[in-house]
């Protein structure tokens, strides 16, 4: 009897290196993927889901459908929390990282579970129930059945991390089979779809958020920054805890964060370009 090949997914996050893969897998230059998995936080913003209904329309003409999974509304479920981890209905919630200042001016962070409440365990219900057929707590087989594609470059190969599934193999194609890193994927995609612009697929009050970014958000969508504003002012008394909550890494209202940089504050731009942002300094 001829071995069953793994089913082949993309872990798709929207962003560079995975819509890369994708689009590398839809004209012939990687494997054909079976699907890919987008798992929608709610709260991503709007060029994100304009480019997430462009690549749906492209991997479908080349036979690979995107299915769109969901866990809850991350930016409402967080409002809607009376006491850090429990929404109002009583329901457990997912905590983000967010900083927390506490009364003696210590700064802390508290726990990031919304990654994985919000992103890997709704794709991996999907691939049990829709595509295993498995039913909830029934034992998956104890073959590798799943080969999981995941968008991470070389520039990022510390991120590679072993399936928490005995079924489930993780693969990095742009790592082994490319050698591609961030770079790499934006020549690639400019080579191929030069009129593809492919935003950064983030939350778009993340706490992980770095000042580039946010100054961003504000010069590109004044409305979605002034919606992180009003999202940080809500969560700034989360019960449960002794000091203030803050989406800014340096605990304090994103209102009152100076985003200015040096050059705009008058300083000469003695490099001449402006960094890409991977030399780790």
């Amino acid at each position: 009897m001829a071995e069953t090949k793994p089913l082949r997914i993309l872990s798709l996050g929207a962003g560079v290196q995975s819509t890369t893969v994708l689009l590398m897998s839809c004209k012939g230059e990687l494997p054909k993927l079976d699907c890919a998995i987008f798992a929608d936080v709610g709260w991503e913003p709007k060029a994100v889901y304009e480019h997430l209904n462009w690549l749906k329309g492209e991997s479908a003409r080349h036979g690979i459908p995107t299915h769109i999974v969901r866990a809850g509304h991350i930016k409402r479920d967080a409002l809607n929390s009376r006491v850090r981890g429990v929404n109002e209905a009583g329901a457990r919630c997912a905590s983000m990282p967010y900083r927390t200042r506490n009364h003696d001016g210590t700064i802390g962070m508290l726990r990031r579970q919304c990654t994985v409440e919000y992103k890997l365990s709704p794709i991996e219900r999907f691939v049990r129930r829709e595509l295993l057929g498995l039913r909830p707590r029934q034992h998956a087989p104890e073959s590798i059945v799943v080969e999981k594609w995941i968008g991470i470059s070389t520039d990022e190969a510390h991120r590679m991390k072993p399936s928490r599934n005995a079924y489930e193999v993780n693969r990095w194609p742009l790592i082994y089979d490319k050698d591609m890193d961030r770079h790499g994927c934006h020549v690639w995609l400019k080579a191929n779809y030069p009129t593809r612009e492919v935003p950064r697929s983030s939350c778009i009050g993340c706490p992980y958020h770095s000042d580039h970014e946010w100054r961003a958000l504000r010069d590109n969508s004044p409305a979605e920054f002034q919606e992180a504003i009003e999202f940080d002012k809500a969560i700034r008394n989360c019960g449960g805890l002794r000091g203030k909550v803050f989406v800014h890494r340096k605990a304090i209202p994103l209102s009152d964060v100076d985003l200015e940089t040096l050059e705009d504050k008058g300083q000469i731009n003695m490099f001449g370009n402006e960094c890409e942002g991977l030399c780790g300094v």
